[in-house]
């Protein structure tokens, strides 16, 4: 998994790709970018302490150059609540887009293609935030290339080699590679079992999922961990998320359970349960997100039980 003959594998993927799309039909006239996006402000409650804030205002232009290739740029305003800190405005999707057959790739930044719920878009998740587990556990963007092979609506691979310095790190000092592998099979339509591997010079990980929708019913599991060779340590966890939209109504109610834990810190296990619900005005296009969050903490008990109230506009 160190720097070598990966490199050069992604490169010689990509080229050939590239030479393949470029082969088929000549390239149309450009159309006009598109411009999508959508706001994000809270009240949060953590404690004894509150406040209102702008969890997230993101923009993205995107447009096709051939038709085989395309292109999307977005940034995101961003504040994470803490008090005095001010937000920051930083890049997420920078990347290239090749499309042909039953391939397609990816070269700049964007997700890596590991777990379900962070491959999800924040902007239409039934909760507010994303599972603490994922949070924790889940490798974020990050500037490389990956390719997806999807012969039929049942199978799709994608194999993807980046730095493994996270978002808006132009350079890859350590010249170490993050290698990462997925899976994906759809026995039926409303079904489909995820698996993924990710080995990095000093950690690996490993994640399982599966997600069903069938009627007003939403269900989604996963269970990820990450072994870290140099500190000796396991770090894993999962959750389970039900959604139920009821009949007639613009209305979804949603429960969670999640837990996290490390092998290296005894008795640190941290379980979560949260019950919310959304008023879907237009979709995901304009919605009201409510939920609560109870926290139980294997050791000392810590007053982080949290209340959360989001509006989102998206456009």
């Amino acid at each position: 998994m160190r720097s070598g003959p990966l490199p050069l594998v992604a490169v010689v993927t990509v080229s050939a790709m590239v030479c393949c799309l470029a082969a088929q039909t000549p390239p149309a006239a450009t159309p006009a970018p598109r411009v999508t996006g959508y706001i994000q402000p809270r009240f949060e409650s953590v404690g004894d302490s509150a406040l209102f804030f702008l969890r997230r205002a993101r923009i993205a232009v995107q447009g096709d150059i051939t038709p085989w290739a395309s292109y999307r740029v977005q940034v995101e305003l961003r504040n994470l609540g803490t008090t005095g800190t001010p937000a920051t405005v930083t890049g997420t999707d920078l990347y290239i887009a090749l499309q042909g057959g039953h391939w397609s790739g990816l070269v700049g930044q964007f997700k890596v293609p590991f777990s379900l719920e962070a491959l999800l878009g924040s902007s239409t998740l039934e909760l507010a935030d994303r599972s603490i587990v994922v949070g924790d556990l889940a490798p974020n963007r990050d500037i490389g290339a990956a390719a997806e092979w999807r012969p039929d609506r049942v199978l799709s691979v994608r194999l993807g080699v980046f730095n493994g310095e996270g978002p808006n790190h132009a350079s890859n000092p350590d010249r170490k590679m993050l290698v990462v592998g997925r899976a994906v099979l759809a026995p039926t339509a409303s079904v489909e079992l995820g698996g993924a591997a990710a080995g990095y010079p000093d950690s690996t990980w490993i994640d399982a999922d599966v997600s069903a929708r069938r009627g007003p019913w939403t269900l989604r599991s996963e269970y990820l961990r990450r072994d870290s060779f140099a500190a000796h340590d396991r770090l894993e966890g999962w959750y389970a998320l039900g959604a139920y939209r009821l009949p007639h109504e613009p209305v979804q109610v949603i429960g969670r359970v999640e837990q996290i834990d490390s092998t290296r810190i005894r008795r640190d296990r941290v379980t979560g349960y949260t019950a919310g619900a959304q008023y879907l005005f237009k979709g995901d296009d304009l919605k009201l997100q409510a939920s609560y969050a109870i926290f139980v903490e294997e050791r000392a008990a810590v007053s982080n039980n949290r209340i959360l109230v989001q509006m989102q506009v998206r456009w």
